[in-house]
């Protein structure tokens, strides 16, 4: 799905280069999108909210991003179930929810057609990728008013490669394997043109790797991989003194020292053993819609839509660094190594006594699989079934009336939402299997009136009412108690406008209220100012856009937004006067976020056809109440993507698509073009990346393709966490896929 909507100005992702989600609420393995740099994003199927208003699962705070959408965009349906995708920016969002700040991405489903058609694709490349998808579609019954439309899917692959910044050559991901499957099927009714009955049944699973990051390519080599391991298994430094003599003698003191490194690639190396060890990630998603429309007018619909939606996420971590004399594993500082290694070489041992006691006792190199197996068997371990996990359970009702009256298109809708997020897993202590829940209901109302003032001017005025309940938690132990002050409820108006000056150029104006109440993930009051209360995010957004068509081959457009946030959550560095000193603590602050869109459209000849974007965004913060922030803050206080956001994205992307299609053939070449990257996190200031398909139709029934992504084997990342250095997310090196796909 990401790469379908990745070309589209102004779409981002920030990605860690892998297939899987990671661990449930863990940010750097999340796949966040944002919209113009604003990554309160909304997700749509069919125009219903796939989101969960209980959600943790992009993080237990904003520091780790939990202004996301909650939703990795990759799992929620396959792409054969997917008619098209839309992708609306800004206040015109505001239909969708008052907290769409960035827009919205809505995904169209497949309806069958009159006649009984399907497809079987089939496809194979590098990294042991393999593709199988099959689809069918038709109608029954005398009339043919019974629709249906029926898909299948499975994809899997190996461990991915990657090309790594610093070191400038090719790198394993270890434990990036995966397999995803899914099933989907739509049915549709038909009683007249004016009423229709939809049942939805969507199935997606994935088992994924769980890498958590590239290792740092520099580093992973036997020697390395050794002085690594020893130094957070066995002992945190060694005895210059000795070592400037060749002998390896632990330094007196440093034991415990903590888990920093003096280079945090070293530290990230050790997430390799995870992968090895088949450490992986989980989900498996099952969701209804049924929607009944008893209503069809001037291109609105009036309907009653029942869903629910359950999203299963567990994942398996392992890893162990060492193993202990008496056969008993250890995965951190091991006080029985530290004793071993100073009783065998008090004065310190040789480089070749200190091999081998690396060889003996702790994990070996991921590179050579066939040792890495021998010591997993030795350890008796492996990653297996996991033993807790959390599900995303949501179900609501929506209602939907539209009616024109003379120049007024009305819509007006109700949906009433109920989440639960629950937590199930086995207590250590007692064995028991216990199970608690976050639960939140929710409330949205909406009404607008679409006014035709002329044949080229309409203008929409809105009204939303948002009523979000307070949090009620359920512990294991059966006792529920509610979250003081979390409910919260508010009316917030928008409105747009669009001109037409004549068939070739139009324009639109756009301005919403925007509100986002502060969700159970974000801050605790403990972490606010002055022990008090964070406050619902609250702003304004504004668009702007024109759009010409210069020639009946060239058009044109230009778009422009303007976020203005006067309650932002967010983690500042604030002097603080009983201290003395500046101090990192969660505040609302202000936030001002512009971000600017040109497209240009060309068609050389009836052949040919060019796209080319540029996209801009640039955000500030500022503090309020007369806080002094710290003229050096950067990245103060942890990861705080929010507000770091410039330095932790290129300035600026660029992209060109060409296309080329005579008869049966059609290619095309796609350039992503980011330039302005801060070079302190990211391993270049700017990546040229280039993906290339081209498909063959052989006769009506069988298309031949291949397409190669990352053509030139680009080193670059999208995304960037301190902790473990520049390159930690480096994206896939260059992959080839061919495939054929058989009508009938």
């Amino acid at each position: 799905m990401s790469e379908a909507i990745k070309r589209i100005p102004g779409v981002h992702f920030q990605n860690p280069g892998y297939r899987g989600n990671g661990e449930y609420g863990w940010v750097p393995s999340q796949n966040a999108v944002s919209i113009n740099g604003d990554a309160r994003t909304v997700v749509l199927i069919d125009g219903r909210r796939v989101d969960n208003s209980a959600s943790t699962k992009a993080g237990s705070n904003s520091t780790s991003n939990s202004k996301s959408t909650n939703v990795n965009i990759d799992q929620i349906v396959n792409m054969e179930n997917v008619e098209k995708i839309e992708v609306i920016k800004g206040p015109g969002a505001s239909q969708y929810g008052s907290d769409a700040t960035g827009g919205v991405i809505n995904i169209i489903t497949r309806k069958g057609g009159k006649d009984g058609k399907g497809s079987i694709d089939v496809s194979t490349g590098a990294w042991h990728k393999h593709k199988y998808a099959l689809n069918y579609s038709g109608s029954a019954g005398k009339d043919k008013s019974w629709h249906y439309f029926v898909s299948a899917n499975r994809d899997m692959g190996g461990d991915t490669k990657y090309r790594d910044g610093v070191d400038g050559g090719n790198g394993d991901l270890y434990g990036s394997r995966f397999k995803e499957e899914g099933a989907n099927i739509r049915i549709d009714k038909d009683f007249n043109d004016k009423q229709s009955l939809k049942i939805w049944y969507n199935f997606k699973q994935g088992k994924d790797g769980y890498p958590l990051t590239v290792p740092a390519k520099r580093y992973m080599n036997n020697t390395d991989w050794n002085a690594t391991v020893f130094r957070q298994v066995v002992g945190q430094n060694w005895d210059q003194d000795a070592l400037a003599s060749g002998l390896y003698k632990l330094a007196s003191g440093t034991k415990g020292a903590g888990w920093s490194f003096e280079e945090p690639e070293k530290y990230r190396n050790m997430f390799a053993v995870d992968g090895a060890f088949g450490a992986f990630s989980k989900f498996k998603n099952q969701d209804f819609d049924i929607q009944y429309t008893f209503n069809k007018e001037n291109g609105m619909e009036s309907f009653i839509r029942l869903y629910d939606q359950k999203h299963r996420y567990s994942s398996r971590d392992l890893y162990v660094w060492g193993i202990n004399p008496d056969g008993t594993t250890t995965s951190s500082s091991s006080t029985t190594l530290t004793n071993l290694y100073n009783s065998l070489y008090p004065a310190g041992a040789t480089f070749d006594q200190y091999s081998q006691f690396c060889s003996d006792y702790l994990v070996p190199f991921p590179g050579d699989k066939a040792a890495i197996r021998e010591f997993m068997e030795k350890a008796g371990v492996s990653a297996t079934e996991p033993t807790s996990w959390k599900e995303e359970n949501n179900r609501g009702l929506q209602f939907q009336y539209a009616k024109s009256v003379g120049v007024n298109d009305i819509i007006a809708s109700v949906t009433y939402d109920k989440s639960k997020v629950y937590s199930k897993g086995t207590n250590r202590k007692t064995g028991a299997f216990e199970t608690s829940y976050v639960q939140r209901k929710t409330t949205q109302a909406y009404i607008q009136d679409k006014i035709h003032v002329s044949d080229k001017w309409d203008i929409t005025p809105a009204l939303r009412y948002v009523k979000y309940g307070s949090f009620s938690n359920k512990s294991a132990a059966g006792v529920t108690t509610n979250t003081p002050n979390s409910s919260s409820h508010l009316i917030t108006p928008s409105i747009n406008t669009q001109y037409m000056f004549d068939d070739t150029a139009s324009m639109y104006f756009g301005w919403t209220k925007i509100y986002r109440p502060v969700r159970q993930a974000d801050y605790t009051t403990v972490d606010a100012v002055a022990g008090g209360n964070l406050k619902d995010e609250k702003g304004d957004a504004i668009t702007v856009g024109f759009k010409k068509d210069l020639s009946d081959k060239t058009t044109v457009g230009v778009h422009y937004d303007l976020t203005k946030m006067s309650n932002a959550l967010a983690r500042l560095s604030i002097y603080d006067t009983s201290s003395d000193t500046f101090k990192t603590m969660a505040v609302n602050a202000k936030e001002d976020k512009k971000s600017f869109n040109i497209t240009a459209d060309h068609k050389f000849d009836k052949h040919t056809t060019m796209s080319l974007s540029y996209s801009h965004i640039k955000n500030e913060w500022k503090a309020k109440n007369g806080w002094v922030l710290n003229p050096e803050y950067i990245m103060m206080g942890g990861n705080d993507i929010n507000v770091a956001i410039n330095r932790l994205r290129p300035n600026n992307h660029y992209a060109l698509n060409i296309s080329y299609e005579n008869r049966d053939l059609y290619t095309g070449l796609l350039v992503n073009y980011y330039t302005g990257a801060d070079d302190e996190f990211f391993t270049d200031s700017r990546f040229l990346v280039l993906d290339w398909n081209i498909n063959y139709k052989i006769n009506k029934d069988i298309t031949v393709y291949g397409l190669i992504s990352n053509l030139t084997n680009e080193a670059y990342e999208t995304s960037y966490n301190s902790r473990y250095g520049r390159g930690a997310a480096a994206m896939p090196g260059r992959c080839w896929m061919v495939g054929l796909k058989y009508s009938f």
